[in-house]
């Protein structure tokens, strides 16, 4: 169970870590973190925690696969005995093996969601990154014509302003 309480921390810390704001150092050092770097770095953090995550629930599966064959193995041997006592117990042992299969398998089926879900808001997280870095680069370009009309207007305002006093 300690296991699977990890498994479910783990799961959660990809939901976290795909949602964090906080913006990884900057890969090109020229002072902003680009869209694609969000990617980048967000793609890095789903692959390091989702192969954490599913080497643990690969772990996980494997040892409640072999205390369900072990509960199997124990039970055909009280059967082959003929010890009653035995053949119960190690039905109640193959029930708690069967049940902690049956709990392995949810948890499994929850962190493959989990991962879905911390992807697919990575996804979102990364277009709205992008969306911004495309709505800054639309305003610099309009800040930029913007003064470069003003300068041309200030050029054109003097030139007659010069072209006048030429004539006085």
């Amino acid at each position: 169970m300690k296991k699977l309480a990890l498994l479910a921390v783990v799961a959660g810390a990809l939901s976290f870590a795909s949602c964090n704001n906080n913006p990884p150092k900057d890969k090109n050092a020229d002072g902003e973190v680009s869209a694609g770097e969000q990617l980048d770095h967000t793609l890095e953090e789903v692959d390091e925690h989702a192969g954490h995550a599913h080497a643990e629930m690969d772990k996980e599966i494997a040892d409640a696969k072999a205390r369900v064959a072990q509960a199997e193995a124990d039970l055909e041997a009280a059967v082959k005995k003929g010890d009653k006592e035995a053949e119960k117990a190690a039905k109640e042992s193959l029930d708690e093996a069967n049940t902690a299969w049956d709990k392995v398998k949810a948890t499994a089926k929850k962190a493959g969601h989990a991962v879905e879900e911390g992807t697919e808001k990575a996804v979102d997280a990364t277009g709205r990154a992008a969306q911004a870095t495309g709505r800054a680069i639309d305003n610099a370009i309009d800040k930029t014509a913007d003064k470069a009309n003003q300068v041309a207007e200030d050029a054109e305002r003097k030139a007659k302003n010069v072209k006048e006093a030429l004539k006085n």
